[in-house]
């Protein structure tokens, strides 16, 4: 909606500026009056800003979109089969993992975290049914390991728990079997 709308703020800033330019240039005494000057001003003020509010969002919007791409272009699977430590890690140049599903041999669960971040704190939580998650610690630039005991079968929710991480993708799903 935000690139249709700065697309109609853009394209109706530049007709009627080819307008205005083209009555100025006809008619001498253009504009006539100062309350025409000053509807003139306040319109193209409308405009300009219009066209930037939009121009600010449009560029929002290709930037989160761009962000899902490369997360759903990194996803994928870290699977420990002889039951060994499940190696996750996070994406050093976005608030991502760089996987969303992990797999794991049913029982006691260890996964090996890395954040080689230096400046972003992020950790790795294990939601396991109702129950409160469990966490590593927050770590930058760094590893840390996330112990997980007696896990039966099925799927889990693995997500960092720092600031608003979790609610902009840094999450997946852990599939026990």
């Amino acid at each position: 909606m935000s690139a249709t709308l700065f697309y109609v703020f853009g394209i109706a800033l530049i007709v009627s500026a080819i307008s205005v330019s083209a009555i100025g240039l006809r008619f001498e005494n253009f504009p006539p009056n100062r309350g025409i000057l000053a509807g003139t001003i306040l319109y193209f003020a409308l405009l300009v800003g219009g066209t930037a509010v939009f121009a600010v969002l449009h560029a929002r919007d290709d930037q989160r979109e761009r962000e899902a791409e490369q997360a759903a272009a990194t996803t994928t699977t870290s699977t420990t089969p002889s039951g060994g430590p499940v190696q996750l890690a996070a994406d050093p140049s976005t608030i991502a993992y760089t996987t969303t599903s992990l797999g794991a041999q049913a029982g006691n669960v260890t996964i090996d975290f890395s954040n080689p971040n230096p400046a972003i704190p992020h950790d790795v939580c294990v939601q396991a049914g109702s129950g409160a998650a469990q966490c590593s610690k927050q770590i930058t630039n760094g590893k840390t390991t996330l112990n997980l005991k007696s896990l039966k079968p099925g799927s889990y929710t693995f997500f960092c728990s720092v600031d608003s991480h979790e609610q902009a993708g840094m999450k997946g799903t852990l599939t026990v079997k």
